[in-house]
């Protein structure tokens, strides 16, 4: 029996031919990332180079705590010369600008505090969140894991104007269950797969964590290899899956006939048709986090703001994703729609993702946003209500005032 992805990365990076699901074994991760850090500076004792810190969360510290927390992060780099470190306003939100600037390459193991790493997976990476277990790897230079089972997604099909690769991850996990892929590897394959932008992979890997994934994964192909190629000259190994690999399981989705899809604000995996929600009024609208504020997603969010109008009783918030995208947002024209739209356009930053710059929900609010994650109080008050949708979707619903079919508008 031949072997999937992830287990012949996984035994690449622990030295051995071969690794089998279910054991546990030591690691050498190529890069360890982190955000945040308040309990002072850390030990850290591997080479500087696999080693990236960025303040992209508190961007702008609300108080003394958070003001410390950063000082604690570039006193760091300075002490261990991290030269991968993101000062405010210089990145944005880790889970792009690593990728922007080259350090996140094919075949590479890299872990990190937060399970939303596995957005690398779109890279042929073995990308996972270990917790605070990466202060031991600071220290040791290795880590623990399980060799996990993998899940394989084969999705065909060509998706309708304004439906994302957001609204195939709905799909999915309204299908799997937030149980689908317990301590598993989610594998992405397919046509659909092949025919999507980097940005779109980067999404559909980004909420795996969703599933109660280990990570998700999607092999490289000419295009992630070109793409990393524009930004760096570092040597990279593509790793293919074997034709006769064993899987856990395998599923296949169809996005041909898929509507845009809303996550309701109950659960992260109620998920429903908009036309089953369309009508909700809503009070706000976000477009950013690490899960959007691309290219892609703004271009997307752009089409339907055009010509028109933020309903006068929603605000919209617009954050890219970093300042290489805000910079080329601003070239194309499409910060200027959004300014005609009536849109706030903030900082390169997580934006409102985790109430940690700006856009508090009050009780009885209602929100609609591209954001990660819509936990009751993670947004403002936990008395308010927050929908989850792509950004067309999102777009549409500001200028409505009410959740919306973006198909209607495009």
């Amino acid at each position: 029996m031949g072997h999937t992805l992830a287990q012949k990365m996984l035994a690449a990076k622990c030295g051995r031919k071969e690794v089998q699901p279910g054991e546990i074994v030591w690691a050498q991760p190529d890069l360890i990332a982190q955000y945040m850090h308040s309990a002072g500076i850390p030990d850290i004792r591997i080479h500087p180079d696999r080693v990236a810190i960025t303040i992209d969360h508190t961007f702008v510290p609300k108080g003394e705590a958070e003001a410390r927390s950063h000082a604690n992060m570039r006193e760091t780099a300075r002490k261990y010369k991290i030269s991968n470190f993101g000062e405010v306003g210089r990145t944005g939100v880790q889970f792009q600008w690593l990728a922007e600037r080259g350090l996140v390459r094919p075949g590479m193991l890299i872990v990190h505090l937060d399970p939303h790493v596995s957005t690398y997976g779109a890279f042929g990476t073995y990308s996972c969140g270990i917790g605070s277990d990466y202060l031991q790897a600071y220290q040791t230079g290795e880590v623990w894991l399980r060799v996990p089972q993998t899940v394989k997604i084969d999705v065909t099909g060509r998706f309708a104007d304004g439906v994302t690769s957001r609204d195939l991850f709905g799909q999915i996990i309204n299908e799997m269950g937030p149980l689908g892929a317990l301590g598993q590897v989610v594998q992405f394959d397919g046509p659909t797969v092949s025919a999507m932008s980097i940005e779109s992979r980067m999404v559909l890997c980004n909420m795996a964590m969703f599933l109660s994934a280990e990570t998700a994964i999607i092999e490289s192909d000419r295009k992630i290899v070109d793409y990393v190629k524009s930004r760096t000259a570092r040597p990279f190994e593509v790793f293919q899956s074997d034709a006769d690999a064993d899987y856990a399981r395998m599923l296949n989705f169809d996005v041909s006939d898929m509507a845009p899809q809303i996550v309701m604000p109950d659960a992260v995996y109620h998920v429903e048709s908009v036309k089953a929600v369309a009508g909700v009024a809503i009070d706000q609208g976000f477009i950013g986090s690490c899960a959007s504020g691309r290219m892609e997603d703004l271009r997307l969010a752009a089409r339907v703001l055009k010509g028109r109008k933020v309903h006068p009783n929603v605000r919209l918030v617009i954050a890219p994703i970093t300042p290489e995208i805000q910079k080329e947002a601003a070239r194309e024209g499409l910060t200027e729609i959004f300014w005609e739209a009536g849109a706030l356009v903030g900082p390169p930053s997580c934006g409102m993702c985790m109430q940690l710059g700006y856009g508090f929900l009050l009780p009885g609010e209602t929100l609609i946003s591209t954001a990660t994650m819509n936990v009751p109080g993670r947004l403002g008050s936990p008395e308010a209500e927050s929908y989850l949708a792509n950004p067309a979707t999102v777009a549409a619903s500001a200028v409505a005032g009410k959740i919306s079919d973006p198909r209607e508008f495009l």
